[in-house]
């Protein structure tokens, strides 16, 4: 059994995804990997979230996934190797309410990982804030904004479609503190909305 201790989420990520595509296999990296993918590492996580996009039964992952040493524990796929995880959210690939058409490929040191694209990893976060009022998600959301710079009025349009425009509001109240204090980490984002929510109160 091959050994991953020493692997890294993305050098797994990319792995994986290449050794799936060699099977007809073709997923797309969503969750926390994708964000913290793109904050450059502001977030850290342990499980590596893809999406299937064939038609593929889960039989065919799970023997995919078996023959590097990967076997299903739960919702997830584990190795004795390695404390990471790897998870097919069911699709079809989406953020909110809206099928996400465009995906791109990022270029690691280990090859190619499929992966969503920015403005869709900021909507993905949102989603699970508006939805299901996870607070976590909101800083991440904010975190991959000020790295990428995504302004709120780019995404005015996917709130009233959640059908949250209120959330907008406080979605672009944030964003100018952010930028006001120049606030560059996950933990001074997170203090802030901590602070809001209070303030609000």
């Amino acid at each position: 059994m091959r050994d991953f201790s020493n692997s890294t989420m993305v050098e797994l990520a990319t792995l994986i995804a290449k050794h799936l595509k060699q099977k007809d296999i073709d997923v797309v990296l969503v969750g926390g990997l994708a964000v913290e993918i793109y904050t450059e590492n502001l977030y850290l996580t342990k499980d590596i979230d893809m999406v299937n996009q064939s038609d593929n039964s889960p039989s065919e992952i799970h023997t995919a996934m078996a023959e590097i040493g990967f076997h299903k524990q739960g919702r997830v796929y584990a190795n004795p190797t390695t404390d990471i995880c790897a998870e097919f959210p069911s699709g079809p690939l989406s953020v909110g309410d809206q099928l996400i058409q465009d995906t791109t490929i990022i270029e690691t040191d280990y090859g190619e990982l499929p992966n969503l694209i920015v403005a869709d990893v900021v909507k993905d976060r949102l989603a699970a804030h508006f939805h299901w009022g996870d607070r976590q998600s909101l800083t991440q959301a904010l975190t991959v904004m000020r790295v990428h710079t995504i302004s709120p009025p780019e995404l005015k349009a996917f709130c009233d479609s959640e059908g949250k425009p209120e959330q907008f509001e406080i979605l672009e109240k944030l964003w100018r503190r952010i930028r006001e204090n120049k606030l560059s980490t996950m933990e001074e984002v997170e203090a802030l909305i901590v602070d809001e929510t209070v303030t609000s109160l």
